[in-house]
């Protein structure tokens, strides 16, 4: 009885000190911003922004000294202390205004008239071996590394699945530049949605990417991030034993972790010059 009242007031006292942030996203005109990532930089404490901008988070005291983030694909990152954003954005109508991000443009890649096409990562369809999201944090993301041999355009997505539950699937897709440490920034200049119903799913859907232009320079991180509530159901990809190496992460702005021995049934149809 004493061990259970123990716990119970550990657990109001943790309560008490976690403040809870409403607020939501705009842009410089004050148009909503959805799917925006918000999250303690290497904390599994983090959230994305509704489709009309809004958001809560949770940050207990004890995050305090860390660096809150707030970053979405074609704005500027805004970062701040935790303990400063709690007490500049208190109440529920504080708005927090992003600016959009002038990208310079490069070198202009020409499409090769001769070309091969070629499948990097992972084909397996199958039903026996599963893997999939840990949780339904919003920004938990599950991805394959992708071996980029030659410089090569991105032509399509595959995801295998498993097993789904869902009347609709609506995920966000993200490619990542890899380095000998995991994956770095995200190299795509729009966000790519991946919205399907189930009964369109079959084993697995694909999305043709030709128009987008996608240029990979190296290796890539690929990878399906949850931005929306799917509500009740179930989700899970085909897997794959010693194939290529899977990340996943619990939410926005969190570390990302490697995976061993099982692989997602993620893969990419790139080409390069013949």
């Amino acid at each position: 009885m004493t061990r259970c009242l123990t716990l119970l007031l550990i657990l109001l006292s943790f309560l008490a000190q976690a403040q809870h942030l409403r607020g939501r996203i705009t842009d410089a005109h004050a148009k909503p911003l959805p799917y925006v990532n918000i999250g303690v930089v290497g904390k599994d404490v983090g959230t994305v922004s509704a489709a009309n901008g809004a958001f809560f988070i949770q940050l207990p005291a004890t995050l305090d000294e860390e660096t809150l983030q707030i970053s979405a694909i074609g704005y500027a990152t805004r970062k701040w202390k935790v303990k400063d954003f709690k007490q500049q954005f208190t109440g529920p109508n504080a708005t927090i205004s992003l600016e959009e991000q002038a990208v310079a443009l490069g070198e202009v890649v020409v499409r090769p008239q001769k070309f091969v096409t070629k499948v990097v990562g992972n084909t397996t369809t199958s039903k026996s071996i599963m893997a999939g999201f840990k949780t339904n944090n919003l920004g938990h993301e599950v991805g394959i590394a992708l071996n980029i041999k030659k410089p090569s355009f991105l032509e399509k997505v595959t995801f295998n699945v498993a097993h789904n539950q869902y009347d609709t699937l609506f995920l966000r897709i993200n490619v990542y530049r890899m380095t000998k440490d995991g994956p770095a920034e995200n190299i795509l200049r729009e966000p790519i949605y991946l919205q399907v119903a189930k009964k369109d799913i079959g084993d697995g859907v694909s999305l043709d990417l030709r128009d987008r232009n996608i240029y990979l320079e190296s290796d890539v991180l690929l990878s399906l991030e949850l931005v929306r509530d799917l509500g009740k159901g179930g989700l899970t990809f085909s897997g794959g034993f010693l194939n290529v190496d899977c990340y996943f992460r619990h939410t926005s702005q969190s570390n990302w972790q490697k995976v061993p021995i099982v692989g997602l049934g993620f893969n990419a149809t790139i080409s390069y010059a013949k």
